[in-house]
Order: structure tokens, then sequence, then C-alpha cells
């Protein structure tokens, strides 16, 4: 906005995803300009412009800066295409305090190499699906309620999972899920926040529960994402590393 101002997205605890007019923040010693810098974590007191939805910038305390996003091409590239799902998923003036730890504790996770990108991805999308309304059925088998089984398949479009014994030889649409794709998704779905993120999956595992998460998402929001088209290129290597691993193993 003009020369040295600026509009910024947030996603707050209070207010949902909202818009904030940030006067001067682009100047360097503005005193806003590092607050409203990308990915920042940051506390504002705002004020409502009149005839907008736009809030005005008034006093702003930096929390927490997640600057090691940029030292790699795949964090920071995962980071933009959750904002832009967070953006799409959440309304203004909804409460949203669980995505926003959803959201830092994923970005947390990323700057300090616990989880992988992949891995991150995946719990992200299933959480914020599941906090936003869309929590998949993962008790058991929807039609004879087994619990545990040597697999399951997911279905994308109803979001519950079927017993081999149960699904029917004509019904398609839907990806295998072994015990660890099912056990990982019941964690990211119905587990605590903190409980969530001691959960890792690596190798076939890891890569059946990104495509069912992905596909999850797409199915329960809009066809495509921008950002998700930059995204998948650049974490092939990372699927493919996955796959070397799976078949070094057999």
């Amino acid at each position: 906005m003009k020369e040295s101002d600026k509009v910024i997205t947030v996603l707050t605890k209070e207010l949902g995803v909202i818009s904030i007019y940030a006067k001067g923040a682009m100047r360097l010693k503005n005193k806003f300009h590092s607050s409203t810098g990308l990915f920042t974590y940051s506390e504002f007191v705002v004020f409502e412009g009149k005839g907008d939805r736009m809030y005005q910038l008034n006093e702003a305390v930096t929390k927490k800066v997640f600057y090691n996003l940029s030292s790699s091409i795949e964090n920071i590239s995962l980071a933009m295409y959750m904002s832009e799902l967070v953006c799409e998923a959440v309304v203004p003036d909804e409460v949203s305090g669980d995505i926003l730890r959803l959201f830092l504790n994923c970005l947390y996770m990323l700057c300090e190499d616990k989880w992988s990108p992949l891995m991150t991805k995946a719990a992200f999308e299933m959480r914020l699906m599941s906090d936003i309304g869309f929590r998949p059925d993962l008790v058991g088998c929807r039609k004879c309620g087994k619990y545990e089984n040597e697999l399951f398949f997911f279905d994308v479009d109803s979001g519950s999972i079927i017993c081999p014994e149960c699904r029917q030889a004509y019904e398609t649409g839907y990806i295998v899920a072994e015990p660890a794709v099912i056990l990982a998704l019941r964690y990211f779905a119905l587990a605590d926040l903190e409980q969530m993120f001691s959960f890792k999956v690596s190798g076939l595992s890891l890569i059946r529960l990104g495509q069912i998460c992905e596909k999850y998402v797409l199915s329960k929001t809009k066809d495509s994402y921008k950002t998700l088209d930059f995204l998948k290129p650049i974490l092939k290597p990372l699927i493919d590393t996955e796959a070397e691993v799976l078949t070094k193993g057999n």
C-alpha cells in the first residue's frame, strides 16, 4: 500500500483470518516492521476500520520469528501452502485458537527439523480438516465396525474406512491404508494436539498417508491450490527418497 504501508493477512485466536493495515511497516526503522513480517508470531492491538473489514494496527509486539523456514525451499513452500489452506478454510469472526496452535506447532516442527515436510504436511492437512468440521470416521470399518485389521481402505469422498471383507469389488476411489497409516490418521484427527506431534511414520506408509490427507483436503475444500501446485514437484525428491528406503528394506 503506497510506498511504505502494507496490508497483512493474519491468523488470529479470537477473530479467525483478518486483514490489518500497518502504516509505515515497509520502512526498516518503523516500529511495526519486524512484527508484521512473513511467518511472524506477534501480539497486536488493532482498531476496527470504518466501512470495511480491515483493521488498523495500533501496537505490536513480536513474540516469535520463524527464521529457519527460509533456509529450506521445501519448508518455506510448505508454509506458503499451509497459509493458503488456512485462508480458504477459516472465516473472519470465527474463534480459531486450536488452528493457530496447530499452525505454530507445525512451523516449529519444521524449523527444528523434528518432522519432515512430508510428515508435517499430512498432519496439518488432516488436523485442519478435523478442526473445521470434516473429521473423518476412523473408529472402525463403516460397515462391520472392525477396529483393527491387517488392511483397510480409505474412502476420500465419505471420509471413512472399510475393510477388504466389506468392500464390494465394483467400488472404486479407495486408497490402501495399512495399520501404520490408520494409526497415523487416528492420531492426527483424534489425539490431543500435544500428543499428535509425538507420532512418526516413514517409507511407503508415509507416502500413502500423504496421498490420503492431500486428496481429503481437495475433496472438502477446493480442487486446486496454486501453492500446492508449486509445492508438489519440490517434495517429489523427498517422496522418492522414502520409496528408496522401502526398496532397500525389501
